[in-house]
């Protein structure tokens, strides 16, 4: 296949999520009007956020959104593209162990130095006004979902944070566009990097603009090294998993918590963490070769 093909690939992926979001669009406004609100309040949403939404509500609002603008484009894509090898395709038909599946969550864990570094960068850039909007919108909507007073609303927080984006996201941005425009430029590491921008940038999300597309370059790296999409889609939801039961569980506030870690980095933890990542490097390659030869 040439470029231009996998080119063609990226353009109908676009256009499948983009339907996905009209979709979720068209199912957020029935559920919201089956939800007791009037068309004046939906239309007025540009300025107002999800601010006046109730929890429960914002949590269904997001179930739709990861299935019908991530789960469903990507395996809609793969039914289109690979049909029958779908699995296979996606690079998720091999199971990658127990083994695996941990160091590539334990790669995650001597990342926070760096994401920290980054965060600093992030932090010395101005935002314009709009850019401030969204932050203040996506942190009430996030502190309002994350007060969980019973176990069922901490299961359900779970799948809505951690699981299935863990999974959309991944299937996206890592097996479908990463894979796509690294052919496309016939360098895996340049898909790498354009899609952990473009997977930072859909967050809208400013302030940890850089942070994020630091972590999403590592869940691309994740992928590379192992060939297996599950590895990077259960470190990623790992990541965000155990984030949602430390305030669970110990009721601790994460919304300064970047901020906190930032001012604590020392010059020391960035090469001690290279060299642990580098060290679980070497290890994901040996598990792979392993993999192969048996």
């Amino acid at each position: 296949m040439t470029s231009y093909d996998h080119f063609i690939r990226v353009l109908v992926l676009v256009g499948f999520v983009l339907t996905g979001l009209l979709l979720t669009a068209l199912l957020s406004a029935i559920i919201m009007l089956c939800g007791g609100m009037g068309l004046e309040e939906i239309m007025n949403m540009s300025q107002s956020g999800t601010m006046d939404f109730t929890p429960g509500l914002t949590r269904i609002l997001l179930l739709t959104q990861h299935l019908m603008s991530f789960i469903l484009p990507g395996f809609a894509f793969g039914l289109v593209f690979y049909k029958s090898r779908l699995m296979n395709g996606l690079d998720l038909s091999s199971n990658p162990g127990l083994l695996l599946s941990l160091l590539g969550i334990f790669f995650l864990w001597p990342l926070h130095p760096m994401v920290n570094l980054s965060y600093l960068v992030n932090e010395s850039i101005p935002l314009p006004a709009w850019a401030n909007l969204f932050e203040d919108q996506a942190e009430d909507t996030m502190m309002a979902i994350l007060e969980m007073k019973t176990p069922l609303i901490f299961i359900a927080n779970l799948v809505i944070i951690a699981i299935l984006p863990g999974i959309g996201e991944e299937l996206i941005f890592r097996g479908i566009l990463q894979k796509q425009i690294g052919l496309i430029f016939r360098n895996p590491v340049v898909g790498i990097w354009i899609a952990a921008f473009l997977f930072s940038a859909i967050h809208l999300q400013f302030e940890g603009f850089l942070p994020r597309m630091v972590l999403g370059a590592v869940l691309g790296y994740l992928y590379y090294w192992t060939g297996n999409l599950w590895v990077p889609m259960i470190a990623h939801a790992f990541n965000n998993g155990i984030q949602v039961a430390l305030i669970y569980f110990t009721g601790m506030d994460i919304s300064t918590f970047d901020e906190k870690n930032s001012n604590q980095l020392q010059w020391w933890m960035l090469p001690l963490s290279i060299g642990v990542m580098y060290l679980i490097y070497t290890s994901i390659l040996k598990n792979r070769r392993s993999i192969e030869q048996a």
